[in-house]
């Protein structure tokens, strides 16, 4: 996410007003500078109630995407426990046909953004305590169950299949709980946290890692330190179909929307590689 300094357009003025009505609904009062998501999906903004400080985000959808685990994700991870995440406190929901929104309250997180972007521009320079507190938590979100995300494995490569164009000798994959959006601009220092819930749930195992190592591409020393913490996730049979899963994520993105202009190149060169393994001969 980032913070937002011109004057807002017509979406982000939209978004603006369900601030207002959302921090109105839920009783709290907006300080200070809002931050507008990934392509201005949502808008947030630190808040204030009975003297503590919080943190308001808001969203819309046409009434026909208003549902369904992206819609319920934040909420559904008030189950998760052992993982430093924002705590949800209050949601509410409420339409204008034909849009639904909701707001929500969330513990307010005092730490920054790791980075302003999804990928790494830079050298990400933390402890080894930090590095610990990561794998300890990713490990600590996969023993968790959940009905969310994938339900089966051999799907999985059927769509890699499809996605690359090509029969690939891939294993099954093993299916645990993941943050799918595990990004640089998600996690936060000095202290860990782990934003945005949204699109959490079962996926191939060592998917989040994955993704936070193709996230790091631009950047080899921080690649490098990020392959070294998931090595077994990342080097295991099952760790091929979890980086071609996160690498096609990336490609998907740059392909459809035009994001990662940069980031597209060694993930697509990292991809190559991979596939070389794979592919059936």
């Amino acid at each position: 996410m980032t913070a937002e300094h011109h004057e807002p357009d017509g979406q982000r003025a939209f978004l603006r007003r369900l601030l207002r009505e959302g921090a109105t609904r839920l009783g709290v009062v907006p300080v200070g500078d809002v931050v507008f998501g990934w392509r201005d999906r949502t808008i947030g903004s630190v808040v204030t109630t009975h003297g503590g400080r919080f943190w308001l985000r808001t969203t819309a959808e046409h009434q026909d995407w208003a549902q369904g685990e992206p819609w319920t994700g934040n909420r559904d991870a008030a189950g998760i426990t052992g993982v430093p995440k924002p705590e949800l406190l209050a949601r509410v929901e409420w339409q204008e046909p034909p849009v639904g929104m909701y707001a929500e309250l969330m513990t307010y997180v005092p730490d920054k953004p790791c980075s302003p972007t999804s990928e790494l521009l830079e050298p990400f320079i933390a402890p080894e305590t930090w590095w610990q507190d990561l794998r300890a938590a990713l490990d600590q979100l996969a023993a968790q169950s959940t009905a969310r995300g994938e339900h089966d494995p051999d799907a999985v490569v059927r769509e890699l299949e499809d996605l690359y164009a090509r029969r690939l000798d891939l294993p099954r994959p093993v299916l645990r709980t993941e943050h799918t959006d595990l990004h640089w601009a998600n996690l936060t220092t000095p202290r860990l946290w782990i934003l945005d819930w949204e699109y959490w749930g079962a996926a191939p195992a060592g998917y989040g890692a994955a993704l936070l190592y193709c996230h790091s591409l631009l950047v080899p020393e921080t690649a490098a330190k990020v392959h070294e913490v998931f090595a077994d996730l990342l080097d295991a049979p099952g760790g091929q179909v979890a980086q071609l899963s996160a690498a096609a994520h990336i490609l998907g993105r740059a392909h459809r929307v035009d994001d990662y202009a940069e980031l597209q190149h060694p993930v697509r060169k990292h991809t190559h590689k991979l596939l070389d393994v794979a592919e059936r001969r």
